[in-house]
């Protein structure tokens, strides 16, 4: 059972660290997908997602307890190493949404200074589509 439990958690490590990679390469919503997936393994229940308050939080999953210590270091190795693939997912998705949102308002807020080139439909038209 501990040998099915630990291929499982580096199938899911495996899998982490390759929608990490295929962000790196031009997919950043993977990161995204890749943070709500393993949401529950790496961070806390959140209120309102996981629970509703008054009630019980529910257990992180995979974290039963370990008599062994050695399987215990190794369990503890394989989420460190879970934790760091997505949180490295967290920070990407966090920086290209931010300079995302930075390039809307940069190019709403100064339209009027982009040449015609930058747009799909040119005002002429615009003005014929009533849009």
């Amino acid at each position: 059972m501990a040998s099915s439990n630990s291929e499982k958690m580096q199938e899911q490590i495996t899998l982490s660290k390759r929608m990490f990679i295929a962000g790196c390469f031009g997919l950043p919503w993977l990161w995204i997908c890749n943070v709500l997936y393993f949401r529950s393994r790496v961070f806390q229940p959140m209120v309102f997602i996981d629970y509703w308050p008054g009630h019980v939080p529910p257990a992180m999953v995979g974290q039963e307890g370990s008599n062994d210590q050695e399987q215990s270091m190794e369990e503890q190795f394989n989420r460190m190493e879970l934790k760091k693939w997505v949180k490295r997912s967290t920070h990407g998705a966090v920086i290209v949404m931010g300079a995302f949102i930075a390039w809307i308002i940069t190019f709403q807020t100064n339209k009027e200074f982009f040449g015609p080139k930058w747009f799909v439909v040119d005002e002429t038209e615009a003005s014929q589509s009533g849009w």
